[in-house]
């Protein structure tokens, strides 16, 4: 009798553990409606090529990879680009630049962006895996650096609304 009522209450703290959604309104949302809107908001923000990518690891070529603690990432507005990543020891990538090229391919579970850009000393490949949850993979290669990736997610800001 002992085990089952310890059984039961371990299920009851288990079923309190399990993250429950809410629409904007403060509706009650299943878990894979609210995959599906996730999915949804960031295929859209990809389409309109409006996004920011907040990352918080990087994994240097060299080195183990290590969380990073303050805002860094990528902010893509129409036909530009701001990097604003760290690399190295020193300030980082800081770039707001036109876009050279921009091309999106369909990917399990997402898409993958390749764009390309240009500073006045160096050029850069950007490939970006954006998944349906948000979690995006980014890899940047500077013409004469390293490459250097990082991971992260996108920022919705999106209202989501059941009807």
């Amino acid at each position: 009798m002992r085990k089952i009522i310890l059984l039961l209450f371990a299920v009851a703290i288990l079923m309190g553990c399990a993250t429950t959604y809410y629409d904007s309104e403060g509706n009650p949302v299943p878990k894979e409606q609210m995959a599906v809107l996730k999915a949804k908001a960031v295929r859209a923000h990809l389409q309109d090529r409006r996004y920011r990518v907040f990352v918080d690891r990087v994994y240097p070529m060299r080195g183990p990879s290590y969380p990073l603690r303050d805002d860094w990432g990528i902010e893509v507005s129409g036909d530009s680009v701001g990097l604003f990543l760290p690399y190295g020891k020193g300030l980082g990538l800081n770039l707001v630049s036109p876009l050279d090229s921009y091309e999106e391919e369909t990917i399990k579970d997402g898409v993958r962006v390749t764009m390309r850009t240009h500073s006045e000393v160096e050029s850069f490949l950007i490939v970006m895996e954006a998944y349906n949850n948000a979690t995006v993979d980014l890899t940047v290669s500077p013409s004469g650096r390293e490459i250097i990736r990082f991971s992260g997610e996108m920022q919705l800001n999106d209202v989501f609304r059941i009807v």
